[in-house]
């Protein structure tokens, strides 16, 4: 009780967030009152995806708060604009929208009897099987399952219109509202699962209680929507002054292994402002979740609310995988942990917080010039040609660095392991692996009875299509690069992609699934190849057209040795001129020796010469495979006696 005297005291002294919450309030009535597209929708004046465009477009609109750019409804994230439309497009993808739509209107329909409120629970129970229903049937003909909505929004949503018809008995259901009542004590319970049908009925409760309490201790009668002014405020302070118990371990309070983890994530900048032990449920979870012990933490990193979720398989045996949660409830993997004893589990995983801290450097051209030996403008010359094409073609002999300069180059542009993604081409690399294509799936019937089915899959690049063409995505960078390119039947294994790639955000129908792939404008591609495999020249033209190349030279391979060496084996610098006199006797500058070969912390005179017997002997007996007496004019002792630039072992 005193927490909340002391709060509503905080809030009623704050002469901004009073005003704050008056002229939010004044611009959702102005909303209100011109507001008619759900009646229209109503009355079949408009479809569903006019509804849903017109509101996308209504609701974006930020207003100039104290100097500050205010969204008043909260509908533009994750659980409402982009839910909406990604339970608007499965169902379109199956010519499902009529259902919706019946679905839709039923669901936002206010009960007339306002005094039996435990109708929001077969409303949100309702759509949330329409939904599942159409992505069943959308799944069953091939559409991406990473493009589905998750039921767990549905009350979000649903919410969101019951409030713009009546904001005092149907409030919308906000997480900072949610997270402010659990601070109070209120609905310990509500936050376990993602989607329970009956959470917004206590919701409502909650919230209801708390007004009668607000009101009582003070003077003033509060109305619902004044309530979740004060709760956004009490949550927003929270964030920002960390005034909640930092470490509050919920229903993990006697676990002297939660402490743990709450005391190592705070020695790595996250603020625990919650800790639980979640109930996973089996029918909204992915199947790693279920049957599952799931410890939640959440709290702050800097300025980012986020949350670390722990899944562990054993706790008793420390094997666990760890994710991060965002603000809207999205969940990324990190990390998997095996250890044989608790101080073995905390140890590695404050290595890996302590790595994932170095991430979120940037990572800066100078870096990239630094790991890979080459000039600082060489490496801006070959960004700008990817900035600018979109896509490009390393090549060169073994052994020059290839895949790991574009690795570099990829870490530039994304900042980030997670959206670059490698792959090697093979002589047996397909089509289907690589956009889409069927695959058998062994299903179990209502009777437990297997059978059969085949099923269209996305391949690899499709799949980095589509997590680059989400919403909060979009303004980041996605890098494939293609390892080995020309080792694969290019034209068969791009196939409409050659068309995609020129003409970005344009869609190309795919024979598979009949769907539509689109290539965004935030997809680079990075190829290498071996020009010893195969010449450049016989690469498909159409695929060479679209795909700037850059060789990397002799001259370049040697000057990166020659500053390795210098760097870190100053009295073996006489490996560099070795290697120039050898390519000067190959003679042929898409077979020369790579500094790859010699770039080994370790090396010494003994680890060169197992390098020259194992490595670079056979890799010229390969060349000279027809001139097999040649390969006698490379014999390391010779060469080094030849010039005296032998050293002492």
């Amino acid at each position: 009780m005193e927490r909340l005297i002391t709060w509503i005291q905080a809030y009623l002294s704050d002469k901004e967030a009073l005003e704050q919450a008056q002229r939010i309030d004044e611009l959702r009535k102005a909303f209100l009152a011109h507001f008619g597209e759900l009646e229209a929708l109503r009355r079949k004046e408009i479809t569903l995806l006019q509804f849903k465009k017109t509101l996308d477009h209504k609701t974006k609109s930020k207003h100039q708060i104290h100097g500050k750019k205010t969204n008043i409804w909260g509908f533009s994230g994750f659980s409402g604009q982009m839910f909406f439309n990604q339970i608007y497009n499965q169902a379109a993808y199956v010519d499902m929208t009529a259902e919706l739509t019946d679905a839709f209107l039923e669901a936002v329909q206010i009960s007339p009897d306002q005094t039996h409120d435990s109708w929001t629970q077969d409303k949100l129970a309702g759509f949330a099987d329409v939904i599942r229903q159409t992505q069943k049937v959308a799944l069953e003909k091939g559409y991406p399952s990473q493009k589905c909505a998750s039921i767990k929004f549905t009350t979000f949503f649903l919410s969101f219109f019951w409030g713009l018809q009546d904001l005092e008995h149907y409030p919308i259901y906000y997480k900072a509202a949610r997270e402010a009542l659990t601070y109070f004590g209120y609905d310990p319970d509500g936050r376990d699962k993602p989607f329970d049908s009956s959470a917004y009925l206590r919701f409502t409760r909650c919230l209801r209680t708390l007004r009668d309490e607000m009101s009582r201790l003070t003077d003033k009668v509060w109305s619902v929507p004044e309530v979740q002014h004060f709760l956004f405020y009490v949550s927003r302070r929270l964030e920002d002054t960390e005034m909640i118990e930092s470490g509050d371990t919920g229903n993990l309070r006697e676990s002297r292994a939660a402490q743990r983890l709450v005391r190592l994530l705070r020695e790595h900048n996250f603020i625990v402002s919650y800790a639980e032990e979640v109930e996973s449920v089996p029918d909204d979870v992915p199947e790693e979740f279920r049957n599952k012990i799931i410890w939640r933490f959440a709290g702050t990193e800097g300025e980012t609310t986020c949350a670390y979720v722990f899944v562990w398989d054993m706790p008793s045996e420390y094997i666990c995988t760890v994710y991060e949660e965002n603000e809207e409830g999205f969940l990324r993997r990190l990390h998997s942990i095996e250890a044989e004893d608790e101080r073995t589990f905390l140890t590695k995983l404050h290595v890996y917080l302590s790595r994932k801290g170095d991430e979120r450097r940037q990572y800066t051209l100078g870096d990239a010039a630094v790991d890979t030996y080459l000039e600082r403008e060489t490496l801006e010359e070959w960004l700008d040609i990817l900035y600018e094409r979109k896509q490009m073609i390393i090549y060169g002999p073994p052994g020059t660095g290839k895949t790991y300069t574009a690795q570099r180059l990829a870490r530039i542009m994304t900042q980030s392991e997670r959206r670059i993604c490698l792959v090697q081409f093979h002589p047996s690399y397909t089509y289907e692996e690589f956009i889409e294509g069927v695959r058998p799936e062994v299903a179990e019937d209502e009777s437990g009875a297997a059978h059969m089915n085949v099923t269209v899959r996305p391949g690899i690049f499709l799949e980095l299509c589509n997590e680059a063409l989400k919403q909060e995505n979009r303004d980041c960078a996605y890098v494939l690069i293609i390892d080995e390119m020309n080792r694969a039947n290019t034209a068969k294994v791009f196939g409409e992609l050659l068309y995609a790639l020129e003409y970005r955000n344009s869609a190309v129908p795919l024979p598979y699934s009949k769907s539509k792939m689109v290539v965004p404008d935030n997809i680079y591609i990075i190829g290498t190849m071996n020009t010893t495999d195969r010449s450049l020249a016989q690469l498909d033209f159409a695929l060479r057209r679209r795909f700037p190349a850059i060789y990397v030279s002799s001259s370049e391979s040697e000057q990166i040795l020659r500053k390795y060496l210098e760097e870190h084996h100053s009295d073996m610098a006489w490996v560099a001129r070795l290697v120039r006199r050898v390519n000067d006797r190959i003679g042929n500058l898409d077979f020369f020796l790579g500094h790859s070969y010699f770039m080994n912390r370790s090396l010494t005179p003994q680890k060169l010469r197992r390098i020259w017997k194992y490595e670079v002997i056979p890799y010229l007996e390969e060349y000279f495979a027809y001139e097999p007496e040649r390969v006698r004019e490379f014999d390391l002792e010779a060469l080094l006696d030849d010039e005296g630039d032998t050293s002492d072992d």
